[in-house]
């Protein structure tokens, strides 16, 4: 196999502003949000973690308390790159914080997009048929039938109003928040299992313009 490294990223002497992608309105569920403290310390957390094929359905507080610890926001600042910068638990290029999470229930059918500011789920609405197909995608891979599927999906145009040659930010990006998901759920004694596929095909087709890219999904469940 023949390795091509992508180009060097670098900040843009000037930036360019760049509008987000907006997502359709559809109904809020807010999430429960966790205690404060409890779980093992994280090192015994992660000396236990391990990919776990098998999942049980994942409990609403249990989803709660994982996207609370990886992905709420934590402060924000404004910026001239067309939308705020954030700081969340789990570390972005530039405080962009390009990738959403979205959330497949398998108890009801539904899509919903974590909302880090509110903490809690939007449904994808009428965008919800667009996604038929993905998540038997997920299950040819590895059959879960019973555990939540998270899929990320980046925004590339966020973090390339700032770097040139943003590429590389972007994937590095997906590839922190997937361990600090896997991270989190080990210490919420929640099982996991990392998926090869990026869910592309369905990305381009919730936004036809290109503003939109999978990067990455993963089973999350309780252990058996």
């Amino acid at each position: 196999m023949t390795w091509t490294p992508l180009p060097e990223p670098r900040p843009r002497p000037q930036v360019q502003p760049y509008t987000p992608y907006v997502w359709p309105h559809g109904t809020f569920v807010a999430l429960p949000q966790p205690a404060e403290g409890g779980g093992p310390p994280m090192f015994e957390a992660l000396a236990q973690r391990r990919s776990v094929r098998e999942l049980k359905a994942l409990p609403v507080e249990a989803l709660g308390a994982l996207l609370w610890h990886s992905q709420r926001r934590l402060a924000w600042a404004p910026s001239p790159l067309g939308f705020e910068l954030e700081r969340r638990p789990a570390p972005s290029g530039g405080a962009i914080h390009p990738i959403h999470v979205l959330a497949f229930d398998p108890q009801n059918g539904a899509w919903g997009r974590y909302d880090g500011v509110r903490h809690g789920l939007h449904d994808l609405g009428d965008q919800m048929p667009m996604l038929e197909g993905l998540v038997e995608q997920a299950r040819s891979i590895v059959a879960d039938p019973e555990a939540t599927l998270l899929w990320l999906v980046a925004e590339p145009g966020k973090t390339g109003a700032k770097y040139e040659n943003a590429q590389s930010v972007v994937w590095r990006d997906a590839g922190v928040l997937q361990g600090y998901l896997v991270a989190v759920a080990a210490g919420l004694g929640l099982g996991t299992c990392l998926l090869g596929m990026t869910g592309q095909d369905w990305a381009a087709r919730l936004a036809d313009q290109g503003q939109l890219t999978g990067v990455g999904a993963l089973w999350v469940g309780r252990r058996p």
